[in-house]
């Protein structure tokens, strides 16, 4: 005789039967009315007992001359109960193993289900300390690009005015340079016009150096002239002074003579 089954730990909630204990069930019941020789051993029956159950249908046996029907949540379907046979110690037991093996099955996958719902939620803290992250970086970046937008628009301003500034600049550099253009051409004009006035202050310089130079000339036959003049008065005032001594010698003369003929009269 095998022992009981295990009992569900204390504070579980009954959980109903589910496909895989209704077919163990069953297996159980055939088993206990043809013998233990028509049965599947032990071990296909833990198997397929583990095996997970299909959703949804319903699925019916026979279990001597009644029928076993399970609804879709796997529980037995009310009114159906009066269908069954007495239950066999051996259909009992059986019904407990595989309802502990379902258990064990339920309680394992609730242990893996919680294992992921706690690797799950420090998966989400890991993702909710990234996304605030995340978004401090947006909203850092939103800043930084507001501030930017704010620099922009204060640089596009300024180079409005710059280029304003660059565009009256530039009418007041072709102006200067039409204004320099003149300016080259006046130059050109006085520095031929200069070319010119060098060229007759040279010739004027050469006339006045032959002008001079003929001044020079004059003035030295001026000097000689003057010396000749100064020689002929010179000559002159002594030829006046031997006409001088001439007539009184002459009057001397005239006086002898008149007086040896006075004389000569007496």
């Amino acid at each position: 005789a095998q022992g009981p089954a295990p009992r569900p730990a204390a504070g579980a909630s009954p959980l109903p039967l589910s496909r895989s204990a209704l077919a163990g069930a069953q297996r159980a019941a055939q088993c206990a009315g043809g013998g233990a020789a028509t049965g599947p051993p032990r071990s296909a029956r833990t198997a397929r007992s583990a095996s997970p159950p299909r959703l949804g249908g319903s699925f019916g046996g026979r279990v001597g001359s009644g029928s076993l029907h399970a609804t879709s949540s796997g529980s037995l379907a009310p009114g159906e109960v009066g269908d069954l046979p007495a239950p066999e110690y051996g259909s009992i037991v059986a019904l407990s193993q595989a309802c502990s093996e379902e258990l064990n099955i339920r309680q394992n996958e609730k242990i893996a289900l919680i294992k992921l719902l706690e690797d799950l939620k420090k998966t989400r803290l890991q993702q909710d300390a990234k996304l605030a992250k995340k978004r401090r970086e947006v909203d850092k970046t939103v800043e930084g690009t507001l501030e930017m937008d704010r620099k922009i628009k204060g640089l596009s301003s300024n180079n409005k005015k710059v280029g304003a500034e660059v565009s009256g600049l530039r009418a007041e550099n072709e102006r200067l340079g039409v204004e320099v253009d003149q300016l080259r051409q006046d130059l050109g004009e006085a520095t031929q016009s200069y070319d010119r006035e060098v060229t007759e202050v040279e010739k004027l310089q050469q006339l006045l150096f032959t002008y001079r130079k003929q001044v020079g000339q004059e003035a030295k036959q001026k000097d000689n002239i003057h010396q000749d003049l100064r020689a002929t008065r010179t000559a002159q005032t002594l030829m006046i002074n031997r006409l001088d001594e001439m007539e009184k010698r002459n009057r001397a003369l005239k006086m002898c003579v008149a007086d040896t003929f006075a004389a000569g009269s007496r």
